[in-house]
């Protein structure tokens, strides 16, 4: 069974502390980790200091106030349109898993995981999606064949994220810049949790459930089996074109249950305004705002990620919707 790690903070302390979360518990580690890479390092070639590193002096979990476990000196690499429900609201058939979609989100957008999710100004269509981030340990900077039991090779964490998303800013920008909507500040709160895994514990990578909910009331909940393009034949697809590095994370896509949708308003919205960026989001936001609430400030998103019997658990985000 792996190890929960996370990045903690105590009272007035503005620089982050590591430490090894058992239950409702932490365990502060001894050693001066500075991010994420330096803690996996430590864990997968040298796992008796890693573990001698483990002080004794227990701190409650509720007494400490959770970082992202992962810098933001990392890539994010970005999977869409992976579980079939979500490529049905998506408009898109259901039927064909089609071209694996991948794009990237800054790590400028990554925020703690009860940080304050703020929409942009301007922003009219700001979403969620609830999504598995997996953790690379291994640099991979060459076209690499990478098979379902490689994937312990390559992969050492895995941690719990929020792609949000700025719907109009996607859509109504020239040739239609999913980066701009997705990489604005605090839209990707991770955490709380870095699970370490190790080589059991992938055996449970399909069986991990995915719940998000709005304000109280549940939007998503899927199971990882139902995954389109799997990790492995990701990470192969994307080292055919691009080095991937130790700490860099893989989000691995959102199930059905956000709030865009497509409709033949939102479809013509696109289409016949492809060439006027500004009358194309015009008409894109009063369609979806016809069908759909969008987050709003004072809204409340809770997400968590783990296997049914709880082995795994990547910890729970709550964040609150403010503008920017």
């Amino acid at each position: 069974m792996g190890t929960s790690v996370v990045n903690y903070s105590v009272g007035e302390a503005t620089i982050g502390a590591w430490g090894v979360l058992r239950g409702e518990t932490i365990y502060p580690l001894e050693k001066p980790y500075v991010d994420h890479r330096e803690v996996m390092a430590s864990y997968f070639s040298d796992r008796d200091g890693f573990e001698s590193a483990i002080g004794g002096q227990a701190i409650p979990a509720d007494t400490a106030r959770f970082n992202s476990p992962v810098a933001r000196n990392v890539q994010l690499f970005c999977q869409g349109l992976n579980y079939a429900d979500h490529r049905v609201e998506a408009g898109v058939s259901a039927a064909s898993s089609g071209e694996n979609l991948i794009f990237m989100k800054a790590a400028s957008s990554i925020s703690g995981p009860n940080e304050t999710i703020l929409r942009p100004r301007g922003c009219e269509l700001l979403d969620y999606e609830v999504e598995l981030g997996l953790v690379l340990k291994q640099d991979i900077v060459a076209a690499t064949a990478i098979q379902q039991a490689d994937l312990p090779r390559y992969v050492g964490g895995l941690v719990l994220c929020n792609d949000v998303s700025a719907r109009d800013l996607m859509f109504g920008s020239p040739m239609l810049q999913w980066f701009r909507g997705k990489s604005q500040r605090t839209f990707c709160p991770m955490g709380p949790v870095l699970y370490l895994m190790d080589e059991p514990d992938f055996e449970q990578l399909y069986s991990l459930q995915l719940t998000l909910s709005l304000n109280g009331e549940i939007r998503q909940c899927a199971s990882t089996d139902l995954l389109i393009h799997r990790p492995a034949q990701t990470l192969a697809e994307i080292s055919n074109f691009a080095d991937m590095l130790a700490g860099d994370c893989l989000l691995t896509g959102t199930p059905g249950g956000v709030l865009v949708g497509t409709s033949l308003k939102v479809a013509l919205a696109v289409v016949l305004n492809l060439k006027d960026d500004k009358k194309r989001r015009r008409k894109f936001t009063q369609a979806q705002l016809a069908q759909s609430r969008f987050l709003q400030p004072g809204d409340v998103l809770q997400l968590s990620i783990s296997t049914p019997d709880g082995q795994i658990d990547l910890g729970k985000q709550c964040n609150t919707i403010a503008d920017a």
